[in-house]
């Protein structure tokens, strides 16, 4: 029960004799008004005669009444209502004993000294105007069409550490922009941002918030910030960061970012930025900044900790060159949600302090630490120069250990590359600063999941580890200019289904064993120069699994392959190969292993082959038996299709010329 003044009680008024129709009860003294709804009142008592006036509005003749006690109950917890308008401010509700009002124009500070609860809600419009409010408990401020832009310093300064939860009012849409040249007295005020907070900022309701940061940060807090509920957080521009924290956390609602001056950050937390709701949906135009040879970078959404995506969607576009939608320098984690991320602006060459040579390149996600993808629907699109798709310093792990194939709504990995090279000279084979759709220093580890990757610039790699890769229960379908893989060290391959086509390089590449166990992997290289698969100085082995490559280079097979292979440059000195060493295959047909027109596997290629080398390995060949090699139309009845049909099992075909006849090892 809260109390204005006075204890001594003489009058009463049923409140349900009132009630007829919506109606205020106004306290009037010194010309302090404060009002409350009727139907948040149970009872009130006062005294007939004092200093203290009573009135109950809307109705024909208002009852009045002169006292000097009133107790009234609450259902709600005590509300201040502060009104802004051009040239003043206004307020209800002020006879709360813990709080002061302090208002010096359209400048004004609550102070709250107790330990109640209570609600600031607030309206209006004032262009040059400021609202502080020191509070030693948790309280709630409400925007109700609130416009408020200050010419001071930030437009909303909350001095404690104490959380506040900020509520955006049902159906309401408010502005609030801070000046750009803060004109601060008080020392102690440090706001940086339009919406400041030494504490935590919950932000709940399902109303519209804009907010313009026109100095440094538009929405700051020393501590975190929360989005939750269907509320609409919009930045509309910041000169540093929208949203500047610790940690953030979004379980609902939209945020949105807008991104204009170079080197910015949408969201900045020194800690983690977590999503588990809701949609992040941004666009930034602002490019790097280069200065005394040390680059910052323009990020959407930039953590100096952890990133996790449990749920949600986050859609993305940054069109300045060198920019990031998301940069990590920790771990990665994506449980669900979809990622929509695209980067359309271009990287470049600098000098460093050392007047060293170095590149940036614009990534639609980049992390320092790992990244792991366990489900999830993930569309990236870089379209620059040297873009990339996924950049990972460390270990890139997609789908969970242990998991079979899974259907593409659980985990589906879309990436593609439209840039050349930053430095390109094909013929000398000099490049650099190339574009990449997926790429980890460490190792790469693939699990499960449905990987589609297309490059089409010049140096454009679809995978790229510089440690191992592993691949288990995952379906890849690379279609790239450069390698469709290359890795640094180890390939391991058990289970997966493969497929790559590079234009201008190896199908796959590996700088270490490449060993096959199991699954179905299919290469093409259309270079003049290089292999289906190349294994530079190991050999490829076979150890289960089926393999077909076409390429304009031989492949070597390791003798100590368990399945039965063949290779025009492995048999080229035993009988199998007839009329030559090398075969022509016509554009957009399969080529085909088959046995009196029963088809044994099929190899879908789209590019003509003057003098391809074929390799094929595979349980379902057997050891001196005689095969025809055909190129035409598919086979008909096939018994599976993988990798969107462009492998085939089993079926017939129609009578064609045999090219060559084999007898595989």
């Amino acid at each position: 029960m809260k109390y204005l003044r006075g204890i001594t009680l003489v009058a009463t008024i049923s409140l349900v004799l009132l009630s007829v129709i919506p109606q205020n009860i106004v306290f009037l003294q010194n010309n302090n008004r404060s009002a409350l709804p009727i139907n948040s009142i149970d009872s009130i008592f006062a005294q007939k005669t004092g200093q203290f006036d009573i009135y109950i509005t809307g109705r024909p003749s208002p009852i009045f009444i002169t006292a000097d006690t009133a107790f009234y109950h609450l259902s709600l917890p005590d509300t201040l209502f502060i009104d802004f308008n051009e040239t003043s401010v206004s307020y209800q509700n002020p006879h709360l004993d813990w709080l002061s009002i302090d208002i010096q124009d359209t400048r004004v500070k609550v102070t709250s000294t107790g330990k109640q609860p209570f609600v600031c809600k607030t309206t209006g419009s004032c262009n040059n105007g400021r609202l502080i409010i020191e509070s030693d408990t948790t309280f709630t401020l409400v925007l109700d069409g609130l416009r408020l832009a200050s010419k001071e310093g930030s437009a909303i300064y909350l001095t404690e550490k104490q959380t506040t939860i900020i509520e955006i009012n049902d159906n309401s849409n408010n502005y609030v922009a801070d000046a750009p040249d803060y004109q601060i007295d008080d020392e102690t005020d440090k706001s940086n941002a339009c919406i400041y907070s030494r504490g935590s900022i919950v932000f709940t309701g399902s109303g519209l918030l804009n907010v313009q940061g026109n100095y440094r940060h538009a929405i700051s807090s020393n501590k975190n910030i929360t989005l939750k509920n269907n509320g609409h957080l919009s930045v509309l521009n910041t000169c540093k960061d929208g949203i500047h924290c610790d940690n953030y956390y979004q379980a609902g609602g939209v945020l949105h970012l807008q991104l204009l001056n170079p080197a910015t950050k949408g969201i900045k937390a020194k800690e983690s930025i977590e999503l588990i709701g809701g949609l992040i949906e941004g666009e930034a135009v602002g490019d790097l900044t280069i200065t005394d040879g040390e680059t910052t970078y323009c990020s959407l959404l930039k953590s100096d900790g952890s990133c996790v995506i449990r749920d949600g969607e986050i859609n993305l576009i940054h069109n300045g060159d060198g920019g990031r939608c998301i940069s990590v320098d920790a771990d990665l984690l994506m449980t669900g949600g979809h990622l929509n991320l695209q980067c359309h602006g271009n990287g470049g060459g600098y000098l460093t302090a050392l007047n060293d040579s170095d590149f940036y390149t614009p990534k639609c996600i980049t992390a320092n630490g790992r990244v792991m993808i366990q489900r999830g629907q993930i569309n990236l699109l870089s379209t620059g120069i040297g873009g990339k798709g996924l950049d990972c310093s460390d270990t890139i792990f997609v789908g969970i250990k242990g998991d079979d194939f899974i259907s593409e709504d659980s985990l589906l990995i879309n990436i593609e590359t439209r840039g050349n090279a930053v430095v390109e000279n094909i013929i000398e084979d000099y490049l650099h600063g190339c574009p990449k759709a997926m790429k980890a220093d460490n190792a790469i580890e693939l699990y499960s999941g449905n990987l589609r990757i297309k490059t089409f610039g010049s140096g454009g790699e679809g995978i790229e580890s510089k440690g191992s890769f592993r691949a288990y229960n995952a379906t890849i379908i690379a279609d790239c200019f450069d390698d469709g893989i290359n890795i640094g060290q180890r390939c391991y391959i058990k289970g997966a289904h493969i497929y790559c086509r590079s234009l201008n390089n190896d199908g796959i590449d590996s700088n270490g064993k490449l060993s096959i166990h199991d699954g179905v992997v299919a290469a093409i290289s259309e270079h003049f120069m290089n292999e289906s698969f190349d294994t530079e100085g190991g050999r490829l082995y076979v150890y289960g699994g089926h393999v077909i490559g076409i390429g304009q280079n031989e492949v070597y097979v390791s003798e100590q392959s368990t399945v039965p292979y063949y290779s025009t440059k492995t048999n080229i000195n035993n009988w199998g190969i007839w009329y030559g060493d090398s075969i022509r295959l016509d554009a957009e047909q399969f080529f085909s292993i088959s046995v009196n027109q029963q088809n044994v596997m099929s190899l879908y290629h789209e590019s003509l082959f003057e003098d391809a080398f074929i390799t094929v390995a595979s349980p379902y060949l057997q050891r001196n038996e005689l095969y025809q090699m055909t190129n035409g139309e598919p086979p008909s009845n096939p018994l599976e299709l993988w990798l969107d049909g462009r492998v085939v099992f089993g079926g017939f075909l129609d009578e064609r010329e045999n090219l060559y006849l084999f007898n595989p090892y």
